[in-house]
C-alpha cells in the first residue's frame, strides 16, 4: 500500500506557519543543485523528533536514502508537533538546509507494508519508492533492482546471480519448494528421515583447504524434513558449511547444544 503521498500542496499547507521558508523539489537533480550552487547542510528526514515521538512514516524513512546525505541533528525538531502531525501522510524524503533558501524539501512517493507490526519498503508490481527522476525497488524492505521484482524468477537466474541479496529476493519469490524442484538440487547425506540438499550457485569464496586458499563456489543448501503428522514435506535453509544431514538437522534447533534427539521426538 502506499504510505506516504507526493503532494506538494498538502506538504506546504502544513508549513504554512511555521515561519520558516521552505522550498519543495521532486527530482534528485534538483535536490543536488542546491547542494552545488549554495551552502547548504544535510539534515536526516525520518528521524526521532524532539519529543520522541515516532510515526509510521518516521521510521520507514530513517534510513536508508542515499539522497539524503550524512545524518546531521534532527530537522523535525525545528517544525512545531501540529506540523510535524499533518505532515506525515506526506512526509519529504530527503532534506537539505540552505543558508538562501531555507529547507529544500525533496517530496515522493513511498509503498510499504506492515507484518508482525513492524513496516517496511515493500511493492511486488513496480517500484516502492518514486522521484520525478529517481525510481527505487524494494521487496520487504530490501533494496533491489528492477528486474528481481518484476522479471519471473527462474532456479538459472537465481543459480547465476552474484548478489546475495538480490538472490534471496529471487528465492522468496519463487517459493523454496518450487525452487527445490527446478534447481534439481542434489542429495548430500541422510538421516533417519532428513534429507540434506545442495546446489552451487556462481558466486565464488575464498576457502582455506590443504593448506592453501582456493576460490570455491558458494552453495546453497536446504535440509528436507517431513512432517509426522501430515507426512507433508519442507525444505529448511540450513548453512552451506554443514558437512551432514544431523549436524544440519542440530542447527535448525534452538539452543542444539541441549539433548536434540529428546528434545526432537517431544516436539514432533
Amino acid at each position: 500500500m502506499r504510505v506516504i503521498s507526493a503532494n506538494r500542496r498538502a506538504v506546504r499547507e502544513a508549513l504554512a506557519n511555521e515561519g520558516w521558508r521552505f522550498a519543495l523539489v521532486g527530482s534528485t537533480e534538483e535536490l543536488k543543485r542546491h547542494q552545488k550552487s549554495c551552502r547548504t547542510l544535510s539534515l536526516p528526514v525520518g528521524y526521532e523528533s524532539d519529543n520522541r515521538l515516532r510515526t509510521i512514516r518516521e521510521v520507514l524513512l530513517r534510513r536508508p536514502w542515499e539522497v539524503r546525505g550524512q545524518p546531521f541533528p534532527r530537522w523535525l525538531s525545528y517544525i512545531s508537533k501540529g506540523a510535524r502531525k499533518q505532515l506525515q501522510p506526506n512526509l519529504p524524503l530527503a532534506a537539505e538546509f540552505c543558508l538562501v533558501h531555507g529547507f529544500i524539501l525533496l517530496v515522493g512517493n513511498v509503498w510499504a507494508e506492515r507484518e508482525g507490526g513492524i513496516w517496511r519498503v515493500h511493492r511486488e508490481d513496480g517500484p516502492a519508492v518514486v522521484c520525478d527522476d529517481h525510481e527505487f525497488y524494494y521487496w520487504r524492505g530490501w533494496q533491489v533492482a528492477k528486474k528481481t521484482v518484476l522479471e519471473k524468477p527462474t532456479a538459472e537466474r537465481i543459480l547465476n546471480e552474484q548478489n546475495q541479496t538480490e538472490r534471496e529476493v529471487l528465492i522468496q519469490r519463487m517459493g523454496v519448494e518450487h525452487f527445490v524442484q527446478e534447481a534439481e538440487l542434489r542429495p548430500v547425506d541422510s538421516f533417519r528421515e532428513t534429507t540434506l540438499l545442495k546446489v552451487n550457485t556462481a558466486e565464488k569464496r575464498g576457502s582455506y583447504r590443504n593448506g592453501r586458499w582456493s576460490e570455491e563456489p558458494l552453495a546453497l543448501a536446504f535440509l528436507k524434513v517431513i512432517c509426522p503428522s501430515t507426512q507433508k514435506n519442507y525444505f529448511l535453509r540450513v548453512d552451506p558449511g554443514v558437512e551432514n544431514a544431523k549436524q544440519a538437522l542440530e542447527s535448525t534447533l534452538p539452543q542444539y547444544n541441549r539433548d536434540w534427539e529428546r528434545d526432537l521426538v517431544q516436539e514432533t
